[in-house]
């Protein structure tokens, strides 16, 4: 059976509870079960006047009452506590493979799909397990223990209850089947309809300063539509099990009804022959009983839609989860790195699309290298390539002479520190926020290090200074941010910094102070730095002109300007833009 040995592994643990849930199962069955039968009896009894006996009955019928509600209660408890138990260790797995899986898997599948597996699917995969056990396995044993008693009440009706109702089975299978498609498509467009709901929420202030609203209402509006529609088309077939199992039953049950009346009427030798009669009691436990039989089956049809959303989801999470961790081949393990070396690198997203073609750059110790060229020529491409995100197609990448194969991605990282375009900020206090990069920091190591990067002051006139609660989206605007995650760097002191546009989101005055303060903390660090606003790095040993993968230009600022080439037209387009 596919996804197997996954489900044997989230079993495991819970054997104990499952056991002892089926033993609780047996007991509310059969306690429940056998209380038609003898109010069957009592009933006899009371029409022959037998009124001592028709006390027994009744007050047997009332402890095992008592009986089937005690268990009835600790099953429901224990089917809620290992099913949670189950989901739990699933949700963990799906949050383990989020921060395990290639950085390259995230750019080709939505967020909303990715959140899904943790809500949606985890939801749909509890309600499932919850009707396998309350309905498939308490209604497997109500049909068993039905079919026993019917068959001491009378065999001949019995069997034929039993040779009648696999005709509900076989209708509730034949429509579930042609569902499953719908199912599935029906998760692929809440998927879409996801990430769009995220990508609104995400993007708020830019939708309603460029008045984006309306159409954004009709985008979300067209997709919700197309969702609804296959959402009805999920549902309206499904909704086809239940009626028609019922329908089925309900035929069943006034047929056996008949059969039973014309048996108890005629009084035949026949059916005295062949032990088949029945007493009044005895047929009224027995249609009691039709309805009892049947009630699992319609049960079990109800929850199909459960069930099968809940294999939807669990065939999504397991193809997740089996999807390959990040390869990190690398076992050497360094303190320190400081060179890094391009040889000969070739690199593309898509394989048929080449984007980076025999490129080589020597980065050496205490360099400051700048990284310049129109958008989409592969300079933060380089930046993914030097942190790991993406594995070369051809050359070598070499940090310190040590192929980035044989070190450890952790080794990699441990050594540079960076700051990107986007900056990233956490739910938490200023605090927290840095020491992101340095867990065993001490508040006064952070406050130093905020002094050091000129943004003390801007902290301290928050309403909680650095115990202020912010995240990503209140308590600190884009700039605000982008200077947390520089203070976030500096804290940290790697060897090998990174700054890919880290002061696109900073005024000009407080720019200046970050300026200075990164040039105290590259002293003596290989520093790597991207920018668009080419005026900071004009003081950069090496600029590095890059256009369509490859090094076009190279140099310091005054050589390349006294070139009149590529550097020296973007240059002049930008001072003549601000001009």
């Amino acid at each position: 059976m596919k996804n197997l040995g996954r489900i044997k592994r989230y079993i495991k643990g819970e054997t104990k509870k499952i056991v002892f849930t089926l033993i609780l199962v047996l007991f509310f069955v059969g306690a429940s079960m056998s209380q038609p039968y003898l109010i069957g009896k009592a009933l006899d009894e009371a029409l022959a006047n037998n009124y001592h006996a028709f006390l027994t009955y009744v007050i047997t019928c009332i402890i095992l009452a008592a009986v089937g509600i005690i268990s009835g209660y600790l099953f429901e408890r224990l089917v809620n506590k290992f099913t949670h138990n189950i989901v739990y260790k699933m949700r963990i797995d799906v949050f383990n493979k989020i921060n395990s899986i290639p950085y390259s898997y995230f750019s080709n599948h939505s967020s909303g799909s990715i959140l899904q597996f943790e809500i949606v699917d985890i939801e749909n995969i509890t309600n499932g397990l919850i009707s396998l056990f309350k309905y498939f396995i308490e209604g497997g044993l109500t049909i068993i223990v039905t079919i026993i008693l019917m068959f001491i009440l009378n065999w001949l009706l019995a069997i034929g209850v039993i040779l009648l109702s696999p005709l509900s089975i076989f209708v509730a299978r034949f429509i579930s089947n042609r569902n499953h498609k719908y199912f599935v498509k029906q998760f692929e467009l809440q998927s879409n309809i996801n990430a769009l709901s995220k990508e609104c929420i995400e993007n708020l202030d830019l939708i309603q300063s460029n008045n984006y609203e309306l159409q954004f209402i009709e985008k979300y509006k067209k997709s919700n539509n197309i969702l609804r529609k296959h959402g009805n088309l999920a549902l309206f077939s499904a909704s086809w099990v239940n009626p028609s199992t019922r329908l089925v039953n309900n035929i069943i049950y006034a047929l056996i009804g008949v059969i039973g009346i014309v048996i108890i009427s005629i009084k035949s030798d026949i059916f005295n022959n062949l032990n088949a009669m029945i007493s009044i009691g005895g047929l009224a436990s027995f249609l009691v009983y039709i309805n009892q039989y049947t009630k699992p089956f319609n049960e079990i049809s109800s929850a199909a839609i459960e069930l099968e959303n809940a294999r939807t989801s669990f065939e999504r999470i397991c193809a997740f989860l089996n999807q390959p961790d990040d390869k990190d081949e690398g076992i050497k393990e360094v303190t320190s790195i400081h060179d890094i070396s391009f040889e000969h690198i070739n690199f593309s997203y898509n394989k048929k699309q080449s984007l980076i073609e025999e490129f080589s750059l020597d980065i050496t110790h205490g360099r400051k290298i700048a990284i310049v060229g129109p958008t989409g020529a592969g300079k933060s491409t380089l930046i993914n390539l030097v942190l790991r995100y993406f594995d070369i197609d051809g050359g070598d990448l070499k940090y310190d002479g040590i192929s980035y194969r044989e070190l450890s991605k952790k080794t990699i990282r441990n050594n540079i520190g960076f700051v990107l375009q986007e900056p990233w900020v956490f739910k938490g206090t200023i605090f927290d926020n840095i020491r992101y990069a340095k867990q065993d920091a001490t508040n006064e190591e952070i406050i130093d290090v905020c002094k050091k990067a000129n943004i003390d002051k801007f902290i301290n006139l928050l309403p909680f200074g650095y115990d202020t609660i912010v995240s990503s989206k209140n308590g600190l605007s884009e700039g605000e941010k982008q200077l947390i995650s520089i203070a976030r760097l500096m804290l940290a002191e790697p060897n090998i910094v990174v700054l890919d546009e880290a002061t696109s989101n900073i005024d000009t005055r407080s720019e200046k102070m970050i300026n200075d303060a990164f040039d105290k903390i590259m002293e003596n660090k290989t520093s790597i730095v991207i920018a668009h606003r080419l005026s900071t790095i004009v003081s950069a040993d090496v600029i590095l002109v890059i256009k369509n993968g490859k090094i076009v230009e190279k140099g310091n600022h005054k050589d390349l300007m006294n070139k009149h080439g590529f550097y020296y037209e973007l240059y002049s387009s930008q001072f003549d833009s601000v001009s």
